[in-house]
């Protein structure tokens, strides 16, 4: 057997490895406590008072107290996109996906031009749950329509867009990345 052979098929095996791997671990925002520069709220009574102490709960990494804020604010207020994104984002970190597409879906529909809870969205269909690679690739087209090219390189959404239209890291997005076609959001 050739030698390149091998160590083509033994890197294959280690992205395989690292993939399943990664995918199996816990995530380490919401496993750990870490050090904020934010406060938490004394006290909370307003929905906005919950939502800040949401936001303090997920920097600390205490991601279940984090969705129980949210929850609290948006029923004091649910007007709001941005809680209805961070419930959603900080249920996607502890991989509670069938619970992130009604807040996203909601986000949007309070501001549909809420270019994080596109993103958001785009990746719960393109790569977690209920994947569905049109939804994914609409999402991310509208992302591409209403920003600009530095937004666009901050969000990756063009990397994004292309897993979408390759179905995941297939030959052909190999192939394509090597190209040049990764840095086109066409």
């Amino acid at each position: 057997m050739n030698i390149s052979v091998v160590v083509v098929v033994f890197l294959i095996g280690l992205i395989a490895l690292g993939i399943y791997s990664s995918s199996n671990q816990a995530d380490l925002q919401c496993a750990s406590l870490h050090q904020v520069s934010s406060k938490t709220v004394n006290d909370p009574k307003t929905a906005s008072d919950w939502f800040a102490q949401g936001n303090y709960d997920y920097d600390n990494g205490n991601c279940q107290q984090a969705v129980s804020d949210y929850t609290k604010s948006i029923a004091l207020d649910p007007t709001n996109a941005q809680v209805y994104n961070n419930r959603a984002y900080t249920n996607m970190r502890l991989r509670n996906y069938k619970d992130t597409l009604p807040d996203l879906d909601k986000a949007i529909m309070l501001n549909p031009n809420y270019v994080q809870a596109l993103m958001n969205r785009g990746d719960i269909h393109n790569y977690y749950y209920q994947i569905d690679r049109q939804a994914s690739i609409a999402d991310y087209r509208r992302v591409i329509a209403l920003t600009d090219v530095t937004t666009r390189q901050q969000t990756s959404v063009c990397g994004h867009l292309f897993l979408a239209k390759h179905d995941g890291w297939t030959l052909g997005a190999f192939l394509g990345y090597f190209t040049g076609e990764w840095f086109s959001c066409e």
